[in-house]
Order: C-alpha cells, then sequence, then structure tokens
C-alpha cells in the first residue's frame, strides 16, 4: 500500500511539471508586405507594416502535437482560445481572403526571432492554395533550447498561425 502511494505521489510530481509552461507576451509585429493588409472582420483591429500585438491567443501548438490534416483543421480549436476572425487583402487578388489569425504567446524557453516579435510573411505560393475553397496555413515557428531532462531540439513552437481560404469556411 505504501508503494503504491509512493507511485502514485510520484506520478502526481512528473505529470504537473510537465503541464507546466511559462510564457511571454510577444508585443510587436511586422508584415513584410507592405501592401498587405490583416483586419479583424468584426473591425477591432487592422494590421499593416509594423504593429502592436492587438490581442493574444494561447493555442500553445508544437510540432509534436499537431500536423497534417489535424492542422489545417486546427483553426476551429484557436478560435477557442483566443484566435480572431480576419480579413486579408493582398495586392495579388481583388477580393480579401478570409481568415484565422493566431498571435502566441512564447514559450520563455523558447529561441530566436519568433520569440520577440511577429514576422508575418504570406508568399504567393500560399496565397494561390488558398483558392476555390481550400484551406492554406501559413505561420512562423521557433525551437525550443533544451533542458537538464529533454531533449527539446526538434520541437518547434508556432509563435503566429494564419488560415487562409477565399471563401467564407472559417465559421
Amino acid at each position: 500500500m505504501k508503494q503504491i502511494l509512493s507511485l502514485a505521489l510520484l506520478l502526481l510530481f512528473f505529470t504537473g511539471c510537465s503541464t507546466t509552461t511559462y510564457t511571454k507576451k510577444i508585443i510587436h509585429g511586422e508584415i513584410q508586405d507592405k501592401e498587405i493588409v490583416i483586419a479583424a472582420r468584426d473591425g477591432s483591429f487592422k494590421l499593416q507594416g509594423e504593429f502592436s500585438a492587438p490581442f493574444q491567443s494561447a493555442i500553445h501548438y508544437h510540432s509534436l502535437n499537431i500536423g497534417g490534416e489535424k492542422f489545417i483543421k486546427g483553426y476551429i480549436r484557436a478560435l477557442d482560445f483566443g484566435a480572431k476572425h480576419v480579413l486579408v487583402k493582398v495586392p495579388s487578388q481583388e477580393k480579401e481572403l478570409y481568415g484565422v489569425l493566431a498571435l502566441e504567446d512564447a514559450d520563455e524557453r523558447g529561441i530566436g526571432p519568433g520569440t520577440l516579435s511577429y514576422k508575418i510573411i504570406i508568399p504567393e505560393p500560399y496565397i494561390k492554395a488558398a483558392n476555390n475553397g481550400k484551406i492554406s496555413v501559413v505561420y512562423e515557428y521557433y525551437r525550443i533550447k533544451d533542458d537538464a531532462l529533454f531533449d527539446n531540439s526538434n520541437i518547434k513552437k508556432y509563435s503566429w498561425i494564419l488560415w487562409l481560404s477565399d471563401e467564407d469556411i472559417f465559421k
């Protein structure tokens, strides 16, 4: 009985440690192409060029827990954790694209420029991939530095994610 109690306490200790995430806010950002405009569908913000983050989401997606189709449909979860419905005006398209934008806070163990500011880049192939009701996903990630217990070198966390489509499918 004593061994079971000890094992339960040990399990509780390690479970508690592994789920604790400390984050810091990312305050500034920039959309690389000054002609691209990302605006909230509710009119609460408009991003163009350099910007101050108008909101912070808390999805905490990383490369080990999301990929493929799950990542493409990830906007559903993102909306539950503070992402916003947006309209995206790009120079190569006559009409605005629909989207969901997540501006994440950064894991304090993160390394790289994505932990300090958002650098939003929307390459033309991703814009074209958002046609005919398809979803295209662009993002920036950073890496997690190793700690004494785990090798985190293969973990990538997202600082921002933008889901795009030419049709209003993000309801």
